[in-house]
């Protein structure tokens, strides 16, 4: 994929993906307790992690979920929450590049995690991306 496909994470690029798929998609979450629904949404989740050192390291994430606000994902390595990092996710209709803080991560097996990312949008980002 060439990164001038991928669009910035904004909160119409992702309204418009949430729209597009809430016609046949199930309610993730019934309970009321969040803002705003989530829906199914596997998928490829590109993490690029801050070092203690400055800089960064690389790992892979599979979507479980995505809102508005953010991504519930699930991936081989721990992340403590508050933590600020680049994500890029990958949809079949469009890919999306931006920034994210991990809300949660609790481990599931040994070695996984399911971690909650809430999205930190950029107002300032006018690119149009239509998924």
């Amino acid at each position: 994929m060439n990164t001038a496909e991928i669009c910035a994470l904004t909160e119409q690029s992702i309204g418009e993906l949430l729209a597009k798929r809430q016609s046949w998609a199930s309610r993730a979450d019934a309970s009321g307790r969040r803002r705003t629904m989530r829906w199914p949404f596997p998928g490829t989740v590109e993490l690029w992690i801050p070092d203690e050192d400055g800089g960064e390291h690389y790992d892979l994430a599979t979507s479980i979920n995505l809102s508005m606000d953010g991504i519930g994902i699930r991936a081989n390595e721990e992340l403590r929450p508050g933590l600020q990092l680049a994500i890029a996710i990958h949809e079949p209709e469009m890919s999306f590049h931006g920034q994210a803080v991990v809300r949660h991560c609790t481990e599931i097996d040994n070695g996984s995690y399911i971690l909650g990312l809430q999205f930190v949008y950029d107002k300032n980002h006018d690119k149009d991306c239509r998924p």
